[in-house]
């Protein structure tokens, strides 16, 4: 049981700290870190929050981990899908 839970424990860290870096990296545009570390270090995190909560289904730290990937992608996926409409107006 405490494995579970230091793994649902880590899952639901790594995904806090994805979150920040694609915040960094949509929200700073490239002053502070170079955006292409930003996005790839978030995407890792995020993917490894993903697959850790996949071990702790069952504690309640991972499965925020869980469903908060899925919704967390799409969200990203709806702002690059709106945003590439209004960037690339003929």
């Amino acid at each position: 049981m405490q494995r579970k839970r230091s793994v649902g424990m880590l899952s639901f860290i790594s995904l806090i700290i994805g979150l920040i870096f694609l915040g960094v990296y949509i929200f700073t545009g490239n002053s502070l870190i170079n955006d292409n570390i930003t996005m790839l270090l978030g995407f890792i995190l995020l993917a490894l929050s993903f697959v850790l909560s996949l071990f702790s289904k069952k504690d309640k730290f991972g499965r925020i981990s869980l469903y908060g990937f899925p919704i967390l992608v799409v969200i990203y996926l709806l702002f690059f899908g709106v945003m590439s409409l209004f960037w690339n107006i003929p």
